[in-house]
């Protein structure tokens, strides 16, 4: 993996060639360009003119892309205004005019520092079936592209190691997994953000192993780090977790805010859906940790309603998700989701705004607000 990489924005200096330590990737020369580096590459620092006359603003858009950027100023200015307004935009570190390669450096470690030092802020979501054949990843796939509808970044780890099927949703090719991460050694947000793999949507998946041998050599404390780094990372982290309890497993729903379990109303889903929750509250699991969703509904067929596993659970279900198993699973096939007017998606994004705290949009049945008028 490369070293880390750096954007220069409006300015032109020879001291850049002396920092060979670090990866210059792009000296971009407008907020357009700057925004696709940002948006493109995993940028680490951030060095910008602050005497440009756009340079604050410039500042404040480039940290609501990548809030983990270290932004460093650079200004031939002594105004204490200046400074004051550069920090508030978000400049971790500042350097003078004209730049002097020890004060860069210094301003750049220390910028770097403060970004891997920031505290966890991001909420991790946690998707785990009662069966196989539940569809959770299904369901961890559409709740992550929901949550990407209205965040600016995503994590979306796929802990299923020796059969996951994250990265196969969205026919990627990964160049590297989460096997990569272990043999980094030291993680940190750079690191991690070099081995994901970024989608356009916002959403950047860490795939599981490639090859079946090599979930073994993935542990709990490397989960526990990527975890860490995630939430400190991304301001949302999606597991989709396998059907087991282990050390692994347990260590993703320890560090989640919520755990999603989803489940069908069959006789051994609600079973397993009330000794799963049993299970975990005696395992120290607070409750209200836990919500459960019921998937491929179909009033039309069995003979069990959703209050039978609220009864089991003793809660009610965040969600029922309606069948539509067929247009599910062809789309999965092509390798691109279902149309946003799928019932399906409806009842995920409804979810997603329950999990991550947002409010819930309100559907009208009026035919005029479905033309556009009324509120």
């Amino acid at each position: 993996m490369s070293s880390k990489k750096i954007c220069v924005h409006q300015i032109d200096d020879p001291v850049f060639k002396l920092l060979t330590d670090y990866k210059i990737v792009a000296t971009s020369r407008s907020r357009e360009e700057l925004r696709n580096v940002i948006g493109t590459e995993h940028v680490a620092a951030l060095i910008v003119d602050l005497d440009a006359a756009d340079a604050f603003d410039t500042v404040v858009e480039a940290m609501e892309i990548r809030p983990s950027l270290a932004v460093i100023g650079v200004t031939g200015s002594s105004d204490v205004n200046k400074i004051i307004r550069a920090q508030r935009a978000g400049c971790r570190q500042l350097t003078c005019k004209p730049l002097d390669e020890q004060d860069l450096r210094s301003a750049l470690k220390r910028g770097l520092s403060e970004s891997d030092e920031r505290p966890s802020v991001g909420k991790t979501i946690a998707i785990m079936g009662t069966a196989g054949g539940a569809g959770s990843t299904t369901v961890s796939c559409y709740l992550a592209m929901s949550i990407a509808d209205f965040a600016n970044r995503l994590a979306f780890i796929d802990l299923d190691l020796e059969f996951g099927t994250v990265a196969k949703a969205w026919d990627l090719s990964p160049r590297y997994t989460i096997t990569d991460l272990r043999e980094a050694g030291e993680i940190d947000r750079h690191t991690l953000e070099e081995t994901l793999l970024d989608l356009p949507s916002g959403i950047s998946v860490l795939p599981r192993p490639e090859e079946l041998e090599q979930a073994q050599l993935v542990d709990e404390s490397l989960i526990r780090n990527v975890l860490s780094v995630a939430s400190n990372t991304f301001p949302f982290v999606v597991i989709d977790l396998p059907r087991k309890l282990d050390a692994i497993t347990g260590a993703a729903i320890e560090t989640c805010h919520k755990l999603l379990v989803v489940t069908q109303l069959t006789v051994t889903g609600i079973l397993n859906a009330g000794r799963l929750n049993d299970g975990l509250i005696r395992f120290g699991v607070a409750p209200d940790k836990i919500e459960f969703c019921i998937n491929r509904y179909n009033k039309k067929v069995g003979t069990l309603d959703v209050k039978a596993l609220e009864q089991k659970v003793s809660k009610k279900v965040m969600g029922v998700i309606p069948n539509h198993y067929k247009s599910l699973s062809v789309a999965s096939d092509l390798g691109q989701p279902v149309s946003e007017r799928n019932p399906v998606r409806k009842v995920i994004a409804e979810m997603a705004a329950q999990l991550c705290g947002r409010p819930v949009a309100q559907q009208s049945s009026s035919w005029m607000a479905s033309l556009g008028f009324g509120s």
